[in-house]
């Protein structure tokens, strides 16, 4: 345990570096979920097939094959960016497949009762969507938008294959400096535990603090 101990902050700084990824992949990967969820709800319907399609193919593809894809692929038609820009984009493209489903479905479920109401008092179809539609299927959405940053923050450690300085890298460097690989990892999974656990927990209250609301 003392050179878990020692190399503690070394690891505390991957860890920094593994929120503050996780923190800009889970805000971009639910914006951009918000507003294709809302257009595979009521947009066009060649709109709506091609969201479907981009669903489809990027749900059925893993995480680490996409960040791949996306660190030698971009660099093979002559886009360069930085590898932590590259993985970013294929792991908010991911998380962003399962976000839009999410609020499509939440946006499918606002009673019908309401949105009548709210046309006879005159309300037009954005006052509906930002007004009644938009909060019942946020807080419909919390809990998967939970369950998916949870996702985000385990599938951030794969950036490390891709030469990602994070959580994961540093955790490595360190095994190959003090080949203490059991030490170091199981310091590694409870600071991880240590990221997830909590929403875990606030996605059990949410989930039944909405119930309670709903009902």
């Amino acid at each position: 345990m003392e050179i878990l101990w020692l190399n503690l902050p070394y690891l505390l700084k991957g860890a920094l570096v593994t929120l503050a990824l996780s923190a800009s992949c889970i805000a971009l990967s639910n914006l951009l979920g918000l507003v294709l969820g809302v257009l595979l709800f009521m947009g066009p319907r060649w709109v709506r097939g091609l969201i479907t399609v981009y669903i489809f193919v990027f749900r059925g593809i893993p995480e680490l094959v996409l960040m791949f894809l996306a660190y030698f692929g971009l660099s093979y038609i002559g886009v360069n960016v930085s590898s932590v820009v590259a993985v970013s984009g294929a792991l908010i493209l991911y998380a962003a497949a399962y976000v839009t489903d999410y609020f499509r479905g939440a946006l499918r479920t606002v009673d019908a009762g309401q949105i009548a109401a709210g046309r006879s008092i005159g309300l037009r179809w954005w006052q509906l969507l930002w007004h009644i539609r938009l909060p019942q299927a946020f807080s419909l959405a919390i809990p998967a938008l939970i369950n998916t940053a949870i996702i985000t923050v385990k599938g951030t450690s794969y950036v490390s294959v891709v030469g990602v300085w994070e959580l994961t890298f540093a955790s490595v460097e360190v095994v190959q400096r003090t080949f203490a690989a059991f030490q170091i990892f199981s310091g590694v999974m409870l600071i991880y535990f240590a990221i997830c656990y909590p929403l875990g927990v606030l996605s059990r209250i949410l989930e039944k603090k909405f119930k309670f609301s709903l009902s």
